[in-house]
């Protein structure tokens, strides 16, 4: 049974949602008495000028069988379909064979997917909570999503939706059929969230050369010659530990200012290892005095402060110590991160701004969304005070999945969210951007932010968007 206040959460991220991505009459639109939630059977006995969304259709384990439609000039991807209601009157816009709305002789519009449920169950982790698989850091993996399979974790599903609504709310207010493109001056340009977790300010620690060290000698376990460029490597770093580290922080500010962009630095401290922090809490002083004040400092959570009160405590402790900018905002390492516990720990300490929602090595909607959303505690049945802007993209994972065809991919995305809206999240590590033992990344984040000029994109901070929603 969904509750009143399931009902008002997801009413209130779709408000949210819109009033970021939206010029100002949508967002009254949206927020009217023209949507109703109702059940599915008093949805279909509505007979009057409204959309009417079905709220206790059960979400299926697997997603049904997906369907796409044609919608502002790209294509939308509809599933967990909601059947035609069997009266007399009701039509597919806009087709029966593949439809978006069910409508009523009347001017009664229905889904004709599970627009609820899915949004429901997305933004507050079903997927997880159906499943038990999780990989080697406790993590629950993009190989095990049901969505995976349809191809839906490439989908932004909410914001299609609120598109969708968006569009059939303002052909409504004019007496219109529910319309399938978005009028002129309705949406506002696409949003790039762009962020860098600094694993490491300095290339010499004993771990990284460890490390290269081991990758000289591991072929020779397997017959094969030792990789002998590790060993230039080792010298360089030890010679010059800042250089594609430190310095590669402060290119990626030089080149954000370039392009009118502004970013978060995620600030990794505290325990050190292969797992851990890597430079000292004076290299993460040394560069948070670099950063510019428009620009956002945040804290990069240790892979052992996970869920232990203490040690995230000292980490954050020690981090205050040393910056001056208040720390509000953060990502887990590896992003390790609990949805059904990690936002009340995180809460505790005056985080309000999370970021771990993603997967390293898959460019995809974690959430199906691309923006930032309100966390829920399904215990208490209430919105918790601290947002997630899940991340769609990483330099490793991105390179890893498309190769010579990441800025494609990149701007693929982009052109889509310029036709429905949305907020683009980008992570790159310094140690990526101009290192030359990592060439496959070398110039990349400069094409990003080329792709993202193109499609006339903003560009905002984590903790800028959420501030703008939490208004």
């Amino acid at each position: 049974m969904i509750s009143r206040a399931a009902v008002g959460y997801v009413r209130s991220q779709l408000a949210g949602h819109v009033r970021l991505f939206f010029h100002e009459p949508a967002a009254d639109l949206i927020k009217g008495e023209s949507i109703r939630f109702l059940s599915y059977v008093d949805a279909v006995s509505t007979k009057e000028r409204c959309i009417v969304i079905p709220t206790d259709i059960p979400i299926p384990f697997e997603p049904d069988l997906p369907w796409t439609s044609e919608f502002n000039g790209t294509s939308v991807t509809l599933w967990n379909r909601i059947r035609k209601p069997d009266a007399e009157g009701w039509r597919g816009v806009p087709a029966e064979a593949s439809p978006v709305w069910w409508v009523h002789d009347s001017g009664t519009v229905l889904p004709s997917w599970n627009l609820f449920g899915n949004i429901l169950d997305l933004l507050t982790f079903g997927e997880e909570k159906r499943s038990s698989e999780r990989d080697q850091h406790g993590r629950f993996d993009w190989k095990s999503s049901p969505r995976t399979k349809h191809g839906l974790l490439e989908v932004p599903t909410v914001n299609e939706a609120a598109a969708l609504l968006v569009a059939a709310l303002t052909s409504m207010s004019r007496s219109e059929p529910p319309a399938l493109v978005l009028g002129d001056n309705i949406l506002k340009p696409p949003v790039v969230v762009l962020s860098h977790d600094c694993d490491s300010l300095k290339g010499n620690d004993f771990t990284s050369q460890l490390i290269r060290l081991y990758r000289v000698i591991q072929p020779v376990t397997k017959g094969r010659w030792p990789k002998l460029s590790n060993l230039w490597w080792i010298a360089r770093n030890a010679t010059s530990p800042r250089r594609y580290y430190f310095d590669d922080a402060t290119g990626l500010l030089d080149i954000e200012r370039c392009f009118g962009a502004t970013s978060t630095f995620y600030l990794l401290n505290g325990s050190g290892g292969r797992l851990g922090a890597r430079s000292p809490i004076a290299e993460a002083r040394r560069f948070a005095d670099r950063v510019p004040s428009s620009w956002e400092v945040g804290m990069h959570y240790n892979y052992d402060t996970y869920l232990d009160r203490d040690k995230f405590a000292a980490q954050l402790g020690q981090l205050k110590q040393a910056i001056v900018q208040p720390i509000v905002s953060g990502r887990a390492h590896y992003l390790r991160f609990d949805p059904f516990r990690s936002f009340s720990f995180l809460r505790e300490f005056g985080i309000y701004v999370d970021e771990s929602s993603g997967w390293s090595d898959k460019v995809a909607y974690r959430n199906g969304l691309a923006g930032c959303f309100q966390a829920y505690d399904p215990e208490s049945d209430v919105p918790l005070d601290i947002w997630e802007v899940p991340l769609a993209v990483m330099d490793d994972g991105l390179v890893g999945e498309f190769g010579a065809d990441s800025i494609t991919a990149i701007e693929r995305h982009l052109q889509h969210l310029k036709c429905v809206g949305g907020a683009f999240t980008i992570l790159f590590h310094p140690g990526n951007f101009a290192n030359p033992e990592h060439p496959r990344t070398i110039g990349i984040y400069h094409e990003i932010l080329k792709a993202s000029r193109r499609v006339e994109a903003d560009f905002c901070t984590a903790r800028s968007l959420v501030d703008l929603v939490r208004k």
